[in-house]
């Protein structure tokens, strides 16, 4: 379906490897030169996946269990394909952590209707659960956000917190990071060396201006600063080095609960 289709590289596309990406991340020049063709093998996996969603939607409709049935699409991340100067995913950008959330309940969602909330992954839980009016855990990280889904008014997350803990795959320390993104605004920290990124991402939707080195911005830093301090406290979230999590968290490669 594409095999002819001819991709042009992301408006945000740098030559150049980010400082910060792992080797995850960064680009070999024989990668960059498969950008188009692996842009390609992308949107036909995407056309399959749709085309195979439409086949799940056809079999719960002809079951009889279309109007109960939550029927919920989303996926782990996005590509990058050269934006920023990196490849793939593990990072903060638009591209790898914007990903759909999709939720069919006939005669109680309403039709077309879209919420922007700022869904984080352990909000998933707890919201489908009430959706389905079973007990939430008091222990959850996450929120009861079902009242957004049935497009009511309630309490809701500020921003969505985002825990980048490095290259675990080779526990190599020095790409961590932390961040918050909110319905305008996404933060972000290295720890490596503090460096921060301020997007305005109503005003450059591509993130290709920090403002976090703009003086005229330095309340709106200092503001989401404080407001990443506090969800971490929340948390116990103590942003340590990579290897710190394959010492203490994990035995044999296996993610073990910390006691």
């Amino acid at each position: 379906m594409f095999k002819d289709v001819e991709f042009t590289l992301p408006p945000n596309y740098k030559d150049e490897n980010d400082p910060y990406a792992d080797a995850w991340g960064r680009l070999a020049p024989w990668e960059r030169k498969m950008l188009p063709e692996w842009m390609r093998v992308y949107y036909a996996m995407v056309a399959n996946l749709d085309w195979n969603v439409g086949r799940l939607l056809k079999a719960i409709d002809e079951l009889g269990l279309r109007d109960n049935t939550i029927f919920v699409f989303t996926s782990d991340h996005g590509e990058l394909f050269g934006a920023h100067g990196r490849r793939a995913k593990n990072i903060f950008y638009e591209e790898a952590v914007r990903v759909p959330f999709i939720i069919r309940w006939p005669q109680r969602i309403p039709a077309g209707y879209i919420s922007d909330v700022c869904l984080n992954t352990p909000d998933i839980m707890p919201t489908l659960l009430s959706l389905m009016e079973l007990p939430v855990p008091e222990e959850v990280e996450g929120m009861d956000l079902s009242h957004c889904i049935l497009g009511k008014e309630g309490p809701e997350p500020e921003c969505a917190f985002m825990m980048g803990t490095g290259a675990v795959a080779d526990w190599e320390d020095g790409y961590e990071w932390r961040a918050l993104r909110s319905k305008r605004y996404t933060y972000a920290i290295y720890r490596v060396d503090g460096k921060e990124f301020l997007f305005d991402n109503i005003e450059d939707p591509y993130q290709m201006k920090n403002l976090a080195e703009d003086s005229q911005y330095r309340d709106t830093l200092n503001y989401f600063r404080e407001l990443l301090k506090k969800k971490m406290k929340e948390l116990g979230d103590i942003f340590e080095a990579s290897t710190w999590y394959r010492d203490n968290w994990t035995k044999d490669r296996i993610i073990l609960i910390p006691r």
